[in-house]
């Protein structure tokens, strides 16, 4: 264990030791609360479709640049798993390659741990791919759960009555789910029974509810 402690600590290792510790204190941030598992992921596609945008006058390869850098921060998992998922693997596996490679190979050479430095990284940034890419499926069906529905314009039927002033409930439903919101009449002299079908029209201006009109008599309930 001390030989461990003392390579670790070791300059030609320090670098990496110093990034795990960084991602150990982040986890231990998640574990209790302090920080959100998310609070270091980006949009990798948004990231990309602003620098084309940026750049679009000012370099034409701008655009196949961008297109390059974003397919390989997919192929790597960036923006399909929590950041900071990608970067424990890679960061771990990194820090083991070091500590061995120095050891063993390298006997703390600087010249050695400044030339497998990169190699070290690009190494864990496969393993990386290779440990996250169960996780994807997963990640993706939550961030869909996630996404707000869009009722704009989905037939309803009433729970509860409805008016301009008095808000009711309607069931919508979205697939293989019927989903309760709360909702307005879209004009003063409407006013919607229990069991009457409406249309969800748009949101309130506060967002708290939504605004129906009357499904027209002439068209099946959807």
């Amino acid at each position: 264990m001390q030989d461990l402690l003392n390579a670790a600590i070791a300059g030609v290792n320090l670098p990496f030791t110093l990034l795990l510790g960084l991602v150990i204190l982040y986890w231990l941030s998640v574990i209790l609360g302090a920080v959100d598992l998310s609070a270091f992921d980006f949009d990798v596609d948004a990231e990309v479709d602003l620098d084309v945008d940026a750049d679009i006058d000012t370099d034409v390869d701008a655009g196949g640049m961008s297109g390059w850098f974003a397919g390989a921060l997919h192929f790597f998992n960036f923006g399909r798993v929590p950041f900071m998922l990608v970067l424990t693997a890679t960061v771990l596996t990194a820090w083991v390659l070091a500590i061995l490679g120095n050891h063993y190979l390298g006997h703390y050479s600087p010249a050695y741990a400044l030339a497998t430095a990169v190699p070290i990284l690009f190494i864990g940034l496969l393993v990386s791919k290779v440990v996250t890419t169960p996780f994807v499926p997963i990640f993706e069906q939550i961030s869909k759960e996630a996404q707000p529905m869009d009722y704009i314009g989905q037939a309803c039927e009433l729970i509860l009555p409805a008016s301009f002033t008095q808000m009711g409930q309607a069931r919508v439903q979205v697939e293989d789910d019927e989903l309760l919101i709360y909702v307005k009449t879209a004009t003063p002299e409407l006013q919607l029974p229990s069991g009457a079908k409406g249309v969800v029209s748009r949101t309130a201006p506060d967002g708290s509810h939504y605004l129906i009109r009357p499904y027209p008599e002439d068209e099946p309930l959807l």
